[in-house]
């Protein structure tokens, strides 16, 4: 926690949500990006557990996790007080690229109004953002009001999104600020992930339209890969019946492989079908007006660098505390904010899509390609079954439908292969040797002593001390794993 009077504050940025912006020039977050400060409106009701939980969210993150979201999101870093009271939070300024001006964000409402992106960008741009919504997903964190204003664009180089207004997302069904309503069909919840789906279908049909106002994903036939009968299902159909979001980010990509003919949606007006909720737009819970890239001057007098989204491989490389799995949605976060110290007309050319897939099989009806208990090595691009005895660092601990949801409680990663997702646990032996991938996503074997490498001395099982003491202590390497809790004691080469 930062005291306010300890900030150097530059010029305003303007609003988001329910706060005014400022730059903070005294340093970095993470040592790496410019600063911004969002002191909250006077009288806001702010729930300080989950702020401070969500502060604290990246050190419970794997290393590639919390990258990733650093990348990605303008996510809290680390609250401020004055006189005892949260008054605000620190955070990311928006990466340049995102932005239309040095001030102004490129949210999604100017591709709705028709400025800027071709339909190709477009769709490449709304299949990043599908993928966004599905990594947030697996680490706890549901938008919520996903809004045009929330998120934030870029077309030049390789299109794709960045999400703002983070602090009225919710993890694990608590919010630290109450998000705006968003109009849903039939009084559907707000805050879950097949609201997230709902309204990502609303953002999807008014983006490739240029319609504020669109409904219909009917209107979307112009476009390759099944757009429209996604967009259809997906705003018709109750909660769990919807697409899921990582079907929605292939067939994107597949039409955005296709080509449409630019503005083909356009001009088709909205006939939307009996039971077609006409809904509202999206609401923005966080307007991002004000947000922009902060000037990047640091005071030398300041601190040398913040508490940050993300840290380093190298500065995390002792203690990692892993939030692990596809469906840690209340459980996982929910123990976080208990940890926490202080206690989410027709086109003319008409693109016939391909036939709807047939349903997914379940793992019953179609031998898998592996099967529970196999020890497994090579992920995550070319897995396969290895020797228990010979600490293959990977075991299948069960077999569920693609597009459903690891447990998370027997399992530590997923891995999607044909119709099915293998949810893994780490699965390491003694006195073998290791080695993270660059991204440090991924483990493998390695050569016993060679740098960057890990021999592994011991592991231990429903560890939930998180700090190490299995392993000796201060001074000692190891690894920790949240759900289900594991502790790998580990010699570092």
């Amino acid at each position: 926690m930062m005291d306010r009077a300890r900030l150097t504050l530059g010029r305003p940025l303007g609003r988001e949500g329910q706060g005014v912006l400022h730059e903070e020039l005294s340093g970095k977050i993470n040592g790496r990006w410019d600063a911004v400060y969002k002191e909250f409106d006077p009288g806001t009701s702010v729930e300080v557990p989950v702020l401070t939980a969500m502060t604290q969210l990246a050190g419970r993150l794997s290393p590639p996790d919390a990258a990733w979201l650093g990348e990605k999101a303008a996510w809290p870093a680390e609250t401020v007080e004055m006189d005892g009271a949260v008054v605000g939070f620190l955070m990311r300024a928006v990466p340049h690229r995102f932005l239309r001006d040095v001030r102004e964000p490129a949210t999604l409402e100017h591709l709705i109004r028709d400025q800027g992106g071709s339909d190709r960008e477009r769709l490449l741009v709304l299949a990043d953002l599908a993928d966004s919504l599905v990594r947030l997903h697996s680490m706890g964190i549901v938008v919520g009001g996903l809004s045009p204003r929330s998120v934030l664009f870029a077309v030049g180089g390789e299109p794709g999104c960045f999400l703002v207004g983070c602090d009225t997302m919710g993890m694990g069904g608590a919010h630290a600020l109450v998000p705006a309503d968003v109009p849903l069909p039939g009084d559907e919840p707000l805050g879950t992930p097949q609201s997230d789906g709902y309204l990502f279908a609303l953002l999807v049909v008014r983006v490739l339209t240029r319609d504020p106002g669109a409904v219909d994903g009917r209107r979307l036939g112009a476009f390759g890969g099944g757009v429209a009968d996604l967009a259809a299902a997906a705003l018709q159909q109750p909660p769990f019946s919807r697409p899921v979001l990582s079907q929605w980010a292939a067939r994107l990509r597949e039409a955005a492989a296709v080509g449409a003919p630019h503005g083909a949606a356009a001009g088709t007006p909205d006939t939307a079908g009996p039971g077609t909720d006409k809904a509202a737009a999206p609401g923005g819970q966080a307007g991002s007006s004000g947000q922009a890239a902060s000037s990047g001057r640091a005071g030398s007098s300041g601190r040398a660098k913040m508490v940050g989204i993300a840290a380093t491989a190298g500065a995390i490389a002792l203690v990692v505390l892993f939030v692990v799995g596809k469906n840690v949605l209340k459980n996982n976060v929910r123990a976080a904010l208990t940890d926490s110290p202080d206690v989410t007309t027709t086109p003319t050319e008409v693109y016939t899509p391909p036939p709807a897939p047939t349903p997914t099989p379940t793992p019953t009806e179609e031998k898998p390609e592996f099967e529970v208990g196999d020890c497994l090595s090579g992920l995550p691009k070319r897995p396969a079954v290895d020797s228990c005895n010979d600490g293959a660092p990977y075991r299948v601990a069960h077999i569920v439908r693609l597009g459903e949801y690891c447990d998370g409680k027997t399992n530590h990663r997923f891995l999607d292969r044909g119709d099915v997702t293998y949810c893994i646990a780490y699965h390491f032996g003694r006195n073998h040797c290791y080695k993270w991938t660059k991204d440090e996503e991924y483990v493998d074997f390695a050569k016993c002593g060679a740098p960057r490498t890990y021999t592994v001395r011991r592991v231990v099982r429903n560890d939930e001390s998180k700090d190490g003491s299995a392993c000796g202590g201060v001074g000692t390497h190891y690894w920790t794993w949240r759900m289900p809790p594991m502790t790998v004691c580990v010699d570092k080469h």
